[in-house]
């Protein structure tokens, strides 16, 4: 056990959550991760993509998870990643160390989204396999179903899904942190041209009207097929804004 709590936000690319966390930035009272397992994921040598060439020194998962606890000694943590990202890593001994609370977006949405940047993503990258996992074993140890949140349901209605995030974590709801000055943070330095986006932005913007096309790829298309179950399931469970 570390001195203080380690909350961990799992979630598939193109989710929303990166305006989550500038949201965590924003409040001030935890130490924020971006992402601290990409680097086992693609640049070290235990990397299970071989989508990079680059080796990046303490990537590896010890590294990587020493890393937070010895920033659960200093205060509350917060840590955003995608669950395939630590692939390998999502047991019952890793995430009993966590707070476990997970975000899930309708993933035509989400993989068409992706799939502008990085067409030859893979299904474990898509990732809703790996949240799934992760669900499961989370659920397994806690007494409680863990938090879940629906992407749309957060932009629609920020102030009331946080509200209920926080309430179901433990801690205090900060409606300040729901709005911030644009820019580039550091935690988003490795993955900037990601970020650039939310970057811009001041606050969460309301989810699109439009809804997107089919797929026309049919990799992508039955990746979001067999994604979808994972969806419904997971969404059933979201968190619900206080009346």
């Amino acid at each position: 056990m570390t001195a203080h709590p380690i909350i961990v936000l799992w979630t598939t690319p193109r989710s929303r959550s990166t305006a989550f966390e500038r949201m965590m930035v924003e409040r001030g009272d935890h130490e924020v991760f971006d992402e601290p397992f990409s680097t086992r994921y693609y640049f070290s040598s235990e990397r299970r993509s071989d989508r990079f060439d680059e080796d990046l020194p303490d990537s590896d998962a010890e590294t990587v998870l020493t890393s937070l606890c010895e920033a659960a000694e200093r205060g509350p943590v917060f840590v955003k990643d995608m669950a395939y990202q630590a692939s390998g890593l999502l047991t019952e001994d890793v995430l009993g160390s966590f707070v476990n609370t997970f975000l899930v977006r309708e993933p035509l949405a989400a993989v068409s989204s992706f799939a502008r940047k990085w067409p030859d993503l893979t299904e474990e990258e898509a990732g809703y396999g790996r949240l799934a996992e992760a669900h499961a074993v989370a659920r397994s140890l806690a007494v409680s179903p863990p938090p879940v949140i629906e992407s749309d349901i957060l932009a629609a209605d920020p102030e009331g899904v946080i509200a209920a995030w926080c309430e179901a974590v433990g801690i205090d709801f900060r409606p300040d942190a729901l709005s911030w000055v644009p820019g580039m943070i550091p935690q988003w330095l490795r993955w900037r041209e990601w970020y650039e986006g939310v970057a811009e932005s001041t606050g969460f913007r309301p989810p699109s009207p439009d809804a997107e096309p089919a797929l026309e790829d049919p990799r992508l298309a039955a990746i979001v097929d067999r994604a979808r179950p994972v969806y419904n399931e997971l969404s059933s469970q979201r968190l619900s804004p206080p009346c």
